[in-house]
């Protein structure tokens, strides 16, 4: 993937160079069968030992420029595909995927390179639109088409189930990319993650969104919305339609979506990546995490982020120290509230993850199920513990995390 035209190799320094002809990784075969032989490239570095040096890449293409925000414009000899991006734009950040010091640079290298520095000056405060939060449906179609060979006959259901759930999988589709391909093509339109995305397990499993396959139109259609207004206007309490609506317009109540759609019609897009959701051309990214507005202590070091479902609160606790549960019978143990103002609320009861006898030491994980109840991503919470060692425990401190 090469773009001459692009004027990263036209100024401040015009890039000279002159085209090669170089073998094509194996790889590159893998990832599209029938790729060529050979692949266009011209030398960043000065010199290149095949198979000691790895030119190096940035991202992959899954997901990547369906973004408004986000460019890819050189690729690369890498140990990935053909269409992973070595020289990409995202918002304000220009990313430079190749390894080596300026020194080894070629002299078109070294001119691309501080047209790059150039470039990512003259996108400064670009908005980044949107975070790669999840996986794209082309993971699982990759996945079924591409890396399903690569692995030993006897692994290929387990690592299948862990890009895809809800129904038995068929085994010929582990050994036959035609059918692989069809059976992918059949559910593409309604596949949606299996859950939220804050247990590494289920991450990256897609499934079949029942719901959106009752509308019977792909969830990335503007079709899609327009069958949803249709039911919102005729019963604004239409279950189906307003449970679709929380689930990829998050945060646009019931009562305002047919005005909403309207209004930003020409401007919508639809992320995959960035979180499976209905988003506006020119509104900024969202980062899941909370900032912590008031500081803990060198014991116990605590972070948060929040999904439209779970807030997971992480502690790292010192060794030799610990805290407490509401299991516990020792000691006070962790409170927390979600603040009024929030555009979220607690939906059940706080998972600790913790046995026994409810101390909690080194890694813990709290998770917490929540509901939209307003409009933004707004979201703060008071988060309190008491940190003790083997002897004494110290004053109980509250943390402030808010976004």
């Amino acid at each position: 993937m090469l773009r001459p035209a692009h004027e990263i190799f036209q100024k401040p320094f015009p890039v000279e160079f002159a085209l090669e002809q170089t073998p094509s990784p194996d790889n590159f075969a893998k990832w599209k069968p029938g790729f060529p032989a050979t692949v266009p490239t011209f030398p960043i570095f000065a010199t290149y030992e095949q198979g000691k040096e790895e030119p190096g890449l940035v991202t992959s293409d899954a997901g990547f420029e369906d973004l408004p925000d986000a460019e890819r414009i050189l690729g690369g000899i890498n140990m990935k595909g053909p269409d992973y991006a070595a020289v990409a734009c995202h918002g304000s950040f220009v990313m430079w995927g190749f390894h080596t010091l300026p020194a080894g640079f070629t002299d078109a290298g070294r001119r691309l390179y501080l047209n790059s520095l150039a470039y990512a000056v003259a996108h400064k405060g670009a908005l980044v639109e949107s975070l790669r939060l999840r996986p794209a449906r082309i993971d699982l179609e990759h996945m079924l088409t591409i890396f399903m060979p690569m692995y030993p006959a006897a692994q290929r259901m387990g690592t299948l189930e862990r890009h895809y759930t809800g129904e038995v999988i068929p085994e010929a589709i582990t050994s036959d990319a035609v059918a692989g391909e069809k059976w992918y093509q059949e559910r593409a339109p309604f596949l949606h993650p299996s859950a939220d995305g804050s247990d590494w397990n289920t991450a990256y499993q897609l499934t079949i969104d029942q719901e959106c396959k009752q509308i019977g139109l792909a969830n990335d259609s503007l079709a899609f919305l327009d069958a949803l207004a249709a039911r919102i206007a005729k019963d604004k309490a239409d279950a189906l339609a307003t449970t679709l609506l929380a689930r990829y317009v998050p945060g646009v109540p019931a009562g305002e979506f047919g005005a909403w759609l309207a209004k930003n019609r020409e401007k919508l897009y639809f992320t995959e990546s960035g979180g499976w959701v209905w988003r506006v051309k020119g509104t900024r990214a969202q980062s899941p995490a909370l900032r912590v507005a008031s500081e803990g202590d060198e014991q116990v070091n605590v972070k948060a982020e929040a999904t439209e479902t779970v807030l997971t609160i992480t502690l790292r606790i010192a060794k030799g120290w610990h805290t407490y549960s509401p299991k516990s019978t020792e000691g006070k143990a962790i409170e927390f509230e979600i603040l009024a103002g929030s555009a979220f609320e607690a939906a059940g009861e706080p998972d600790f993850g913790d046995e026994g006898d409810g101390i909690l030491r080194g890694y813990v994980e709290i998770k917490v199920p929540i509901q939209r109840v307003g409009k933004g991503e707004a979201l703060s919470l008071d988060f309190s513990y008491t940190v003790c060692d083997e002897k004494a425990c110290k004053p109980t401190r509250t943390i402030r995390l808010t976004r």
